[in-house]
């Protein structure tokens, strides 16, 4: 195996040896670990070490990247089977990829949680496919993410699937219109921390996105940087929504432990909801809490 290269700003292709990669090593675990910011304090220590004047954008990203690998420990996965997620509700699976959380009837709710508990001092990258069917006028409600301490679903329907849950992170793709939430005529993309899903308590958002519910596959993207402390979340090609900020600090409340599901739900107006997973990548908690299946309607 060929050792780990950098091209430096004057363009010369350097090798680096098996101390310098311990050295690089060494200072991302201790970033990781000390949750140092990656632009003020550990580019600086890399520059140093590898006696480069300047390290360029691009190279920063594959930097980044390369170094967690050379940082993460082994429980680091990568998956893409329904087979590892508990399904509640209406929740069932179509095939080898697809789950359907709704099917297009009246007051379905639907739950999809990952069995196990993520690590977010690490980094985590979800590439999944949203089905919001194919009812526009008549459609509702939409699709909810969740990021909580406990495998448990809030109110559904307008709430999404996290509200009244404390602490938490939701993401939602709403395609209904609550005017009492404050959400905007169009289908809509926001942030939301400790289940209050009224818009007055968004921390992104929201963001109006083109009509969902066209019956087609729309590629998703959530990215989670611990280092930059930054939350995207990439709908369809697009940056739809940018949180900057500690979560584990400042919603978790120092605790990086916590379980990811998805939630659907349709009320008087109706559509089918899928989710297909296409790619799963973040570390596992080392110490796996137990698992509270349960909910609230």
């Amino acid at each position: 195996m060929h050792p780990p290269t950098y091209r430096p700003e004057f363009g010369r292709t350097v090798a680096l040896g098996v101390k310098q990669v311990r050295s690089l090593r060494d200072i991302v675990e201790e970033a990781l670990s000390q949750q140092l910011n990656w632009k003020y304090h550990v580019l600086p220590l890399i520059q140093s070490r590898m006696q480069m004047r300047v390290i360029s954008p691009p190279f920063r990203t594959v930097l980044f990247f390369t170094l967690l690998l050379l940082a993460l420990p082994p429980f680091l996965s990568a998956q893409s089977s329904v087979e590892e997620f508990k399904l509640g509700g209406t929740a069932r699976v179509l095939n080898d990829e697809c789950i359907r959380l709704t099917p297009d009837v009246q007051f379905a709710s639907g739950s999809a949680w990952y069995e196990k508990a993520i690590d977010l001092s690490r980094p985590f990258e979800i590439t999944v496919c949203l089905v919001f069917g194919k009812n526009d006028e008549l459609g509702a409600d939409g699709i909810g993410f969740i990021f909580h301490p406990t495998m448990r679903t809030g109110y559904r329907g307008e709430g999404m699937g996290f509200a009244g849950l404390y602490p938490s992170l939701g993401i939602e793709f709403d395609t209904y219109q609550n005017y009492h939430l404050a959400d905007p005529a169009s289908d809509h993309v926001a942030i939301n921390i400790n289940g209050q899903p009224h818009h007055f308590a968004s921390v992104v958002g929201p963001e109006a996105v083109p009509n969902l519910e066209d019956g087609k596959k729309h590629l998703l993207w959530i990215n989670w940087d611990p280092l930059e402390k930054r939350l995207t979340v990439q709908l369809d090609g697009e940056n739809r929504a940018v949180l900057e900020e500690d979560i584990v600090k400042q919603v978790f409340n120092g605790n990086p432990t916590v379980f990811w599901g998805v939630t659907a739900a349709t009320g008087r107006k109706t559509n089918f909801h899928d989710i297909c997973i296409k790619k799963l990548t973040f570390a596992e908690a080392v110490v796996q809490p137990k698992v509270d299946f349960g909910g609230k309607k």
